[in-house]
């Protein structure tokens, strides 16, 4: 993990009280005037968007494509609606300039309240580029998973200052989870509501998930060891665990998406647990295998 890297960004790792958009809407409003010297000083924000969306696409797709499908290219219309608003296009502008990224390729994954996209470093390296969607009303639906925490004493209301904050917890569980040993994807920075992580996978394509592979007894055993070393190691509790976020890999299973997740702390963590124990074992259950009664399984875990 590159600990320092938020840093250089004058917005850092955002803090649950700092969710401040006025420093990148001015660095927006600067980056465009030098940009373009002769342009208006009225310029509307559609106007500059579109401008600035331009010149995302020119740097993020890069010169070479090669042949790529549609659904390896930006759509410009549907990433403005969707993903790159204003704050977003001038975040990913920042990561190229400050070295985190060089390019991005494309989007390798989407869901209802986030997108993702395969990236490379200056060095070549896979990343994982996952942008929360400033557009969703689902993140009013996760106030239970950071109610309770106490990481997260002070809670902003609005819709965009959730899913930033949703971010950040993310990042943080990701790293309090890497650092204790969990086969998780290594996370890399956060900013606002952009997080960048480690690609699990190969030349953009992500590894398969456990309910995309086949599965044996081995790979219940390290699922149920993964919950037993959060639960104790990193002291959290998944919340979300399911066959659609454990990649199978050749080194074992690796956990990903731990926005839900919870500080032991946490009022609800038992139930999180017993659910994220249940979830697990119904899967291997349905897949054939004879595995432990979760209820024994919630006991070693929880002794």
């Amino acid at each position: 993990m590159i600990e320092d890297s938020a840093d250089e960004f004058k917005d850092g790792v955002i803090e649950e009280n700092d969710l401040d958009l006025s420093e990148i809407t001015n660095e927006s409003e600067d980056s465009a005037t030098d940009e373009s010297e002769d342009s208006s000083t009225e310029e509307s924000d559609l106007g500059l968007q579109d401008k600035l969306a331009k010149k995302m696409n020119l740097r993020l797709v890069g010169k070479e494509r090669g042949r790529k499908t549609e659904k390896d290219v930006f759509d410009k219309d549907k990433v403005l609606e969707a993903v790159f608003d204003k704050s977003t296009v001038m975040i990913l502008s920042r990561f190229i300039n400050n070295g985190i990224i060089s390019y991005v390729n494309g989007a390798v994954g989407a869901g209802k309240e986030s997108q993702m996209y395969w990236a490379v470093d200056p060095s070549g390296l896979d990343l994982a580029v996952k942008i929360y969607l400033v557009t969703t009303s689902n993140f009013k639906k996760r106030y239970p998973y950071l109610i309770g925490d106490p990481r997260f004493t002070r809670i902003k209301r609005g819709t965009r200052s959730l899913v930033e904050l949703w971010a950040k917890k993310e990042y943080r569980n990701l790293s309090k989870s890497f650092n204790s040993g969990i086969p998780c994807p290594e996370p890399v920075t956060v900013v606002k509501n952009v997080l960048i992580m480690k690609f699990v996978g190969s030349h953009g394509v992500p590894s398969h998930t456990l309910v995309e592979s086949e599965v044996n007894y081995s790979d219940y055993e390290k699922t149920i060891e993964i919950i037993s070393d959060l639960y104790h190691k990193a002291e959290l509790v998944h919340a979300d665990l399911s066959e659609y976020n454990i990649f199978k890999t050749e080194q074992g299973p690796v956990v990903f998406d731990f926005g839900s997740a919870v500080d032991i702390r946490h009022p609800k963590t038992k139930e999180f647990l017993e659910r994220d124990i249940s979830n697990i074992t119904r899967f291997f259950v349905k897949r054939g295998l004879t595995v432990d009664n979760p209820i024994d399984v919630f006991e070693r875990v929880t002794k």
